[in-house]
Order: C-alpha cells, then sequence, then structure tokens
C-alpha cells in the first residue's frame, strides 16, 4: 500500500492536488522533484504536468470516460469544447468554460449523496468528508490513499480554486472566483496550466462518481475512436502555433 501524506503536502505546497488516472511512478517523480525543490514554481509545475494532459490521454477520456459518467455527461459539449479551445490555443476560453462544470459536477454529487450547501467551498469539504466516511465504512480500495486523495482535493478547492481571488497566491491565477467574476484581465490567467488543474478536478470528480457508479476506475485505454480524435487534437495544436495574435 502506498503512502500519499507526503504527495499529498508535496501537490498542495504548489497549489494543486493528487489527481485521479495518473500512473503511480509518475505522481512520485513529481512528489520527488517538489520536495528537492526542482518544482518551486508555476512554470515547472506546467512543464510537470504537461506529459498528463497530450491528446491522445484527453481524448480517450472525452470518447470513454466522459460520456459514460452519470454527473459528467450532460455537460460533454461544454467539455469537448473547452478542450478543443486549450489545444487551439486559446486558453482563457477553454478555462472559462470549464470552470462552471466543475461546480455543476460537484453539487450533482453532493445531492445525489442527499446533501446540500449554498456556500462552494462547503460543497467540496461536505463531499470529501462524506466519501472518505464511506470509503471507511465500506472498506473500498485503498482506503488510505483514497483518503489522502479526497484531503488533497479539499485542499486545493478551499485553498486555492474557491478562495477569494485577492488572497489567491500563485501566478497561475487558476481561481474560479477571479476568472468567472472577471477580476483577472488577459495576462493574469490563460496558461496551460490552468487547463490541466481545472481539468484535473473534473477527472477527480469522476474517480469520486466511480464509488458508486458502475464504471472502471482506471484510465480508460486509446480506442479507434479516441485516436482519431487525438489526431484531431494534435491539427488544432498545430492550427493554434499559426493562429496570427491579437
Amino acid at each position: 500500500m502506498l503512502d500519499l501524506t507526503n504527495h499529498k503536502t508535496a501537490f498542495n505546497s504548489v497549489g494543486w492536488f493528487i489527481p485521479a488516472f495518473v500512473q503511480v511512478g509518475y505522481l512520485c517523480e513529481i512528489e520527488q522533484a517538489i520536495s528537492k525543490g526542482a518544482i518551486t514554481d508555476q512554470k515547472h509545475l506546467e512543464s510537470a504536468l504537461a506529459p498528463l494532459y497530450l491528446p491522445e490521454h484527453v481524448a480517450a477520456m472525452v470518447c470513454e470516460r466522459y460520456p459514460l459518467d452519470p454527473f459528467v455527461r450532460e455537460y460533454k459539449a461544454i467539455i469537448g469544447e473547452s478542450v478543443e479551445a486549450h489545444f487551439l490555443g486559446l486558453g482563457h476560453a477553454a478555462i472559462a468554460a470549464l470552470v462552471p462544470v466543475v461546480e455543476g459536477v460537484a453539487r450533482k454529487l453532493l445531492a445525489s449523496r442527499l446533501l446540500h450547501e449554498e456556500d462552494v467551498k462547503k460543497v467540496f469539504a461536505t463531499l470529501a468528508a462524506d466519501c472518505a466516511a464511506e470509503v471507511i465504512q465500506k472498506n473500498i480500495g485503498a482506503v488510505n490513499e483514497l483518503l489522502n486523495m479526497f484531503d488533497s482535493f479539499k485542499v486545493f478547492a478551499e485553498k486555492y480554486l474557491y478562495v477569494r481571488s485577492e488572497k489567491y497566491v500563485l501566478s497561475d491565477n487558476t481561481n474560479r472566483h477571479g476568472i468567472l467574476h472577471g477580476a483577472f484581465t488577459d495576462a493574469e490567467y490563460g496558461d496551460p496550466i490552468g487547463f490541466y488543474k481545472i481539468l484535473g478536478a473534473l477527472d477527480f470528480l469522476c474517480l469520486v462518481a466511480e464509488l458508486r457508479a458502475p464504471i472502471s476506475c482506471f484510465a480508460p485505454g486509446p480506442t479507434e475512436r479516441s485516436q482519431r480524435l487525438a489526431t484531431y487534437y494534435r491539427t488544432l495544436m498545430a492550427q493554434g502555433q499559426r493562429r496570427p495574435a491579437i
């Protein structure tokens, strides 16, 4: 059994969380890089996260996971447009489209557990606490690993994603209030790391859904359909590089 306590501490210290659907070996590499001081800012973290969100992986999630998740599939068109915008280099559009989806899915998950919170930060805290209690009670999976993951995501939501924008301390500004309320301007957010964090948050909520939904807890593998979509994403990346600056 892997102890993820150090991962939780390390990832939260740089404004991230323990992600779902990522190989443990790579998580350990990133944790070591943070602990040794090789990842000290958001640009370093962006470089470390980029291999997790290559077209092939994202396409597999878009084709084979999001449409199957009962709490996510109603947003599949928004997610698809956000992903296209990201690979085309339209970072602000990609992030701004995806932020409300994360909140919507979280609230649906909470309602499915017959719970309700008005304050959005409490949505994630209550969801994490309820999932932790269920995992302990039913002895689901690797209990300690899941508990660390739930707590890590709760810290990310409370300290970064849903903190008041004037209290956000990192350069990437992946913060719901600043983005949706217009407090952040062009230069203040829109880098790929913001997309990685928000899409990673959506993936984490997929993991939460899988505690009760009949869906595999493993990342989907490539299919013929997802490979075609990945090829399209790479075409968008090439087009984005040629897009004239405004």
